[in-house]
Order: C-alpha cells, then structure tokens, then sequence
C-alpha cells in the first residue's frame, strides 16, 4: 500500500525508487503528445505498406491510405492510451463492439476492418512509450 505521498508522485511524470526509507525520485524524460502519436503513426504506415495484400487494401487510392493511417493510428493511440481517445467509431472499435463499429464506419473505414483488426491485434506498443 503506498502512501499518499508517493501516490502524488507517482501521479507526476517522476520516477520512484523505495528502496530507501527516504525513497528517492527522479524527472521522467517526458515526450511530448506529439512525438508519441507519430511513433504510433509510423508504427501503423508500416503495417500498412508490410499488410495491404492480405488485408484486401493493395488497390486503395492515397487519400483512403491517408484515412486509414489516421484512423489506425487513432485505434492504436486509444488503446494503449496514447493522446486523446478516438472518435465514436474507433472507441467502438477497441472495445470491440461490431455493431457500433459498423454503424459508424465511414465507407473507408469499412474497407478497412480486416487491416484495422489485424492491426489492433498483431502490434504491440513500442518500448519508446514505455518509458
């Protein structure tokens, strides 16, 4: 059970050691929303490009690519809680309600279903955001 004193700082972007009675605390290298959200993104073109044949979407245009990166990137960002939470369709998405989800879906992002699940399912959160 911890004290109220190191719930606050680990409330803070600080790093606790209690290894001593006097426990011991560090800054975080903090990065910014930003820096954070284009890792994810970079995560998610790269599945992408690796992806696009098995998940039915080698043939799409660019700006349903550009969609469906953003979008991607705003499931992966809501699950590991990275940023801000996406919108009605990708909230539905992660929680993996279909009904809602397909309810939602623009005519983009209903092609990409199979990429978005597959996504969410086969990437794991980079270290970087770990840290």
């Amino acid at each position: 059970m911890l004290t109220k004193q190191q719930r606050e700082l680990e409330r803070q972007d600080t790093v606790v050691n209690y290894a001593t009675p006097e426990f011991i605390t560090i800054k975080k290298q903090t990065m910014t929303r930003e820096e954070q959200i284009s890792i994810v993104r970079a995560e998610v073109e790269t599945y992408l490009d690796d992806n696009a044949q098995w998940t039915g979407l080698s043939e799409i245009s660019e700006s349903e690519r550009a969609h469906l990166i953003e979008i991607g990137t705003s499931i992966l960002c809501t699950k590991w809680k990275v940023g801000y939470e996406g919108g009605s369709f990708v909230q539905s998405f992660v929680a993996n309600d279909l009904m809602g989800a397909i309810g939602r879906a623009d005519t983009t992002s209903y092609k990409g279903f199979k990429f978005f699940a597959s996504l969410m399912y086969n990437v794991g959160i980079p270290i970087k955001l770990l840290k």
